[in-house]
């Protein structure tokens, strides 16, 4: 023990007596960090929730190496029939090639970003010359329309077209609503650039509608995201600003003093400047998860400043003596305050054992950023207190706060004479609790948490209105041969066709899914137009007829160029793709069980290797794996930290009873999510390890105080109890006042579970202080009365 004293004094009078020297290398390393700050760019690419090993993503990679990436298109829709009077038309012609030409900076040089667009304005329709047996490509407008009459005639014609329609453009007698397709590069849709085209398509369809009065709705992936990141960009920023602003706003109120405040502000802004310096050192962006970091920084930096300068104040209101009462604060504040910061730490950390990449990252900044943390509140803290002067009554005021007493004496008098119903209480609030757990439900969706109300998602409810989905849903049918796709018949071919049909009719299928596309509708249009283009002859050939198509030069059946979104080069594997309303991961399961039975049956497993992927599925399976390793690395961050308190105390025993305080608020957030119908998804699950990571440091400090009380006062349970609850009580309010309204920032997000992080965490937290104020206490004086009972 003496030697333990020996080490803190020696810690404090090195931190006091270099204290020039220690601020130079902290400025020193700021700079450095801040240096590298200016190099960390925002994550453009989709969040990699599964690890590379998976065979899930695996089997995307694979797919994507063959057909490209199926989440490329940017998707522009209007539903307005006078888009067919002829100025609007040329308008929207005009539109068209705009957004064809769209150049974007890529890799330090101008780069067309745009690989085709599909719309109205530039369909080719096919043409059959029986002189030489070609089949060739007519477009339906080489040029812009001059007349209307040369429009209505054309868009006749071309509305007519059995395989465009209700792919571009879909009519009944009221409405018209067409479609533009707009396919990005590969290299762009994952990369920054992403960014300036969909700013240039925008501008360009804003003109458009102001010029003609025509609404334009927007979707696809490419730009959902283009837009989440937009958000993220401005949000990170905002919560930066507002829990700086709103944690001064309470530290003002506490301590009344403008140099604590800007102390502060001092400290968790070094912090702040640290987390993005290692962000770029390590080489990682900034993605939903790591762009939560620098809020969660300021928050949870703000209680050490609070445990430090309430018992520098506590000190100088008993002794007079700003030097003594450094030395003091420093020595029996700062070793609890690294366990406390320690234990945070590894809850974050716990989320390396989740193999998620977006996980890992967040774990490692964030654990890193928190022990920074504690050394920066440990050195520049104290050093800043030693330029200052002992502060007056003034500062000091609030340890005499009466409505903070009048708590402690209520939390004292039900320690002490209320025990039973403490634990009457805590058994309620545990069945309470079950009670909401067992209605919680596991689901997520591909386009989730964005508001209601929020464009992008109005215009996502309009595509599953007009077309049932945007998001990619791929069927690979491999036939295990090469050319097998052609062989025995073609009879891959026509089990294709019966898997379309089956998905357009069956009520299981046909709600969610877009009408299929695939080598069977470019060949039932090549047949029809063979035919002589009547509409009877739009399907697809019996295998002699399809041996005539196979004769045919042009785009006939053997040029692969033109099927190659659809076919491998060696006719093995052939692709089915539809788009997929935004349901959630539960019902994309039930989907994906229900069609693989009928897959089965129309493709024996032992002739044919059908699977299925696609961003719907790469994300269901993603949901499901971080779920199953955030509950997995919350029970290593319980396990975990009773480990480090058991050994800071040496006690199993006061491992245990700390524990119990505070898994009880987490029962009580899981009841919570269950009665309002708040699912398990990966935004929310993550309220539980960093919830119980923060909460457990109010035991840690509780239990220091009592251990320093009980050794102080010869084992006197009853008086250590009560002494540490009025010494550690007040500074575990304020910080837990402090981390209620600092997690409560996370509201203002525009994110549904940004929002539910930050409303979830801040009711644990509150649960958390209570029953670690009442509960903790009360058991503390019920064990060691116990175990003093059984050693007389």
């Amino acid at each position: 023990m003496t030697s333990y004293k020996v080490d803190k004094e020696a810690v404090n009078h090195i931190i006091i007596k270099y204290r020039v020297a220690l601020l130079s290398v902290i400025i020193g390393i700021t700079l450095f960090m801040g240096y590298n700050a200016q190099k960390v760019e925002l994550d453009y690419e989709l969040a990699q929730m599964l690890p590379e090993t998976d065979s899930t993503y695996i089997q995307y990679n694979e797919f994507k190496e063959l057909f490209g990436e199926d989440a490329r298109l940017i998707l522009l829709a209007v539903k307005d029939s006078s888009i067919l009077e002829l100025d609007k038309f040329q308008a929207y012609y005009q539109l068209n090639q705009s957004i064809k030409d769209i150049t974007v900076q890529f890799n330090g040089a101008d780069y067309k970003g745009v690989k085709s667009v599909m719309s109205l304005c530039n369909l080719q329709g096919l043409e059959y010359n029986k002189a030489d047996a070609t089949i060739g490509n007519k477009p339906y407008f080489a040029t812009a329309p001059q007349t209307q009459h040369e429009l209505d005639s054309t868009i006749r014609v071309l509305t007519a077209n059995q395989f465009y329609n209700n792919l571009v453009f879909s009519q009944s007698d009221s409405t018209f609503v067409t479609l533009m397709s707009v396919s990005l590069q590969n290299e762009i849709v994952n990369s920054k650039s992403r960014i300036e085209l969909v700013k240039h398509l925008v501008e360009a369809s804003s003109a458009f509608t102001e010029e003609t009065g025509i609404d334009i709705h927007y979707s696809g992936l490419p730009y959902i995201r283009t837009h989440v990141m937009s958000k993220v960009r401005g949000e990170l920023s905002m919560f930066i600003a507002l829990a700086a602003l709103v944690l001064a706003v309470i530290l003002y109120i506490i301590f009344r003093s403008f140099k604590v405040v800007l102390t502060s502000i001092l400290i968790v802004g070094i912090s702040v400047v640290w987390v993005f310096g290692f962000i770029a050192l390590f080489g990682f962006k900034i993605t939903i998860l790591t762009g939560l970091i620098p809020p969660l920084i300021i928050v949870i930096g703000i209680p050490n400043i609070i445990f430090l300068l309430n018992k520098y104040h506590q000190e100088c209101a008993s002794h007079g003596k700003a030097s003594r009462a450094l030395e003091v604060t420093i020595s029996k504040i700062g070793g609890v305050i690294f366990l406390t910061n320690l234990t945070t730490a590894a809850g974050f950390a716990t989320f390396l054992v989740t193999s998620s990449s977006l996980l890992v990252e967040f774990g490692v900044i964030a654990s890193i950023n928190i022990m920074c943390l504690f050394l920066i509140s440990v050195t520049v803290f104290p050093i800043a207190l030693s330029f200052q002067k002992k502060p007056s009554g003034k500062y000091t005021k609030h340890l005499e706060n009466k409505f903070l007493n009048r708590a402690i004496k209520w939390l004292i008098l039900h320690t002490i004479n209320y025990r039973n119903r403490v634990y009457l209480g805590s058994a309620i609030l545990v069945l309470f609790s079950l009670g909401g757990m067992s209605m919680i439900q596991t689901a997520g969706n591909v386009v989730d948490d964005i508001p209601h109300d929020d464009d992008v998602y109005q215009d996502l409810l309009f595509f599953e209105k007009e077309y049932k989905g945007v998001l990619p849903f791929e069927i690979i049918i491999d036939t295990k041969e090469e050319n097998g796709v052609f062989n025995n018949g073609a009879k891959a071919l026509y089990k294709m066709h019966r898997l379309d049909k089956l998905i357009q009719r069956d009520d299981n299928f046909s709600p969610y899914f877009t009408k299929p596309i695939s080598l069977v509708d470019g060949l039932k249009y090549i047949y029809q137009t063979f035919k002589g283009g009547d509409a009877k002859f739009y399907a697809l050939p019996r295998p002699s007829e399809l041996n005539k198509l196979k004769k045919l030069k042009g785009e006939g059946v053997d040029n692969n160029a033109s099927f190659a979104a659809f076919i491998d080069s060696t006719n093995q594997i052939a692709r089915m793709t539809v788009m997929m309303a935004n349901v959630n991961t539960l019902q994309i399961s039930d989907i994906k069980d229900s069609l693989r039975v009928e897959v089965d049956k129309i493709f024996p497993p032992a002739e044919y290797n059908v699977s299925f992927t696609g961003t719907s599925l790469v994300f269901l399976e993603g949901t499901n794996f971080l779920v199953r390793n955030l509950f997995m690395s919350l029970g290593i961050a319980i396990i975990l930290i009773s480990v480090f308190i058991a050994l800071m105390f040496k006690s199993l025993r006061t491992a245990l009873i700390s524990i119990l305080p505070n898994v009880i608020p987490l029962l009580f957030t899981a009841g919570i999510m269950g009665y309002f119908g708040i699912q398990i998804k990966p935004s929310t699950i993550l309220v539980f390890s960093i919830a119980f990571g923060i909460s457990v440091d109010d035991s840690i400090h509780y239990l220091a105080k009592y251990r320093q009380e009980l050794a102080a006062h010869r084992g006197r349970i009853k008086f250590s109890v009560i002494e540490a609850i009025k010494g550690s009580g007040v500074s575990m309010i304020y910080t837990s006042i402090v981390l209620f309204f600092g997690f409560s920032i996370f509201t203002a997000s525009s994110f549904g579970g940004t929002i539910a992080l930050g409303l979830l965490v801040s009711l644990t937290l509150l649960v958390a202080m209570l029953t670690n104020l009442i509960l903790l206490p009360a058991m503390l004086m019920s064990l060691d009365k116990a175990k003093l009972k059984k050693k007389k």
